[in-house]
C-alpha cells in the first residue's frame, strides 16, 4: 500500500493544486447553528498543558455536555488543514456525521455538519445509544458517550483526482480532525477517545445521506467517569504510570 501510493518527482507536480469537491447537498432538515461560547465556557488552559493532560477516556459518565462545548470542538476541528493538496485553504475531503446521545439544547439523534454554514443538520430523531455501541465494535464507550463524531469521505472522486495516494490524504485529514477534537475536548475538561468501527455499517446507518461515503475515523466524547484504582479514585482519562 505504501509503495502503490508513493509519488514520483513528476507526480508531485500534478498532486498539488485544487480539488473540485462535489458541492454539499442543500440541507432539508432542521438546522442548528453552532453557538459561540461564553467567556466562562471557552477553554482557558495553554496548549502545552492540554497536550500533557490529554489521554484516552476509558469510561464515560451518562451525563450531557453543552451545545457550546460541542460547538467549540467542531469549530476548532474544522478550521482547515494546511496541506498542499487542499487548495484553496479550507477545502475538505471529509464530512462529519454525529450521533448525539446527550447534548443540552440538541435533540438526541443523528446529524451531519455543514462547515460552510457552520451548522448541524438534524437527520433523524431518536435514542441511538445501542446503535452507537454496535457501530463502535460493540463497545460500551460509544454507547455511553455524549456524542460520537464520525468522519466520512466520498472516496471515488478523491481517488480519481489523487490516485491511490488519495486514500492517504483522506485518512490524514480525518486523523487531524480527530486529534483536534481530542484537544478541544480535553481543553474543556471533557473526555475523548478514538475508536474502531464497522465500516460499512456506519455508512448504512447514516444512509441515505451518507450513501457512497466511507468511514475513516470515530471520536467519542463525554464527561469522564470516575473509577476506582486500588483505594484511589481517578478520572477515566488519566494516564496510569
Amino acid at each position: 500500500m505504501h509503495t502503490a501510493s508513493t509519488l514520483t518527482a513528476d507526480e508531485v507536480l500534478s498532486w498539488r493544486g485544487a480539488f473540485s469537491a462535489q458541492p454539499a447537498p442543500s440541507p432539508t432538515g432542521r438546522l442548528f447553528p453552532l453557538v459561540p461560547p461564553s467567556v466562562h465556557e471557552h477553554p482557558d488552559g495553554g496548549l502545552e498543558q492540554v497536550i500533557r493532560h490529554r489521554g484516552s477516556s476509558r469510561a464515560f459518565a451518562l451525563e450531557a455536555i453543552t451545545f457550546a462545548q460541542l460547538s467549540i470542538m467542531l469549530q476548532h476541528a474544522t478550521c482547515g488543514v494546511p496541506a498542499d493538496y487542499l487548495d484553496p485553504f479550507g477545502t475538505t475531503l471529509t464530512t462529519l456525521y454525529l450521533i448525539v446521545n446527550a447534548v443540552d439544547e440538541l435533540p438526541s439523534g443523528t446529524y451531519v455538519f455543514h462547515g460552510e454554514r457552520n451548522a448541524l443538520e438534524f437527520l433523524q430523531e431518536g435514542n441511538f445509544r445501542r446503535e452507537a455501541g454496535y457501530l463502535g465494535l460493540e463497545q460500551e464507550l460509544p454507547a455511553d458517550a455524549s456524542v460520537n463524531i464520525f468522519c466520512l469521505a466520498e472516496l471515488p472522486p478523491i481517488l480519481e483526482r489523487f490516485g491511490d495516494r488519495g486514500y492517504r490524504a483522506a485518512q490524514l485529514e480525518a486523523a487531524i480532525i480527530g486529534g483536534r477534537i481530542y484537544l478541544a475536548a480535553y481543553g474543556q475538561r471533557l473526555g475523548a477517545t478514538g475508536l474502531t468501527f464497522f465500516d460499512d455499517d456506519v455508512t448504512q446507518f447514516f444512509a441515505p445521506h451518507a450513501a457512497g461515503k466511507s468511514a475513516l475515523f470515530l471520536t467519542a466524547i463525554g464527561k469522564p467517569a470516575k473509577r476506582q484504582v486500588g483505594d484511589t479514585e481517578m478520572s477515566s482519562g488519566a494516564k496510569e504510570r
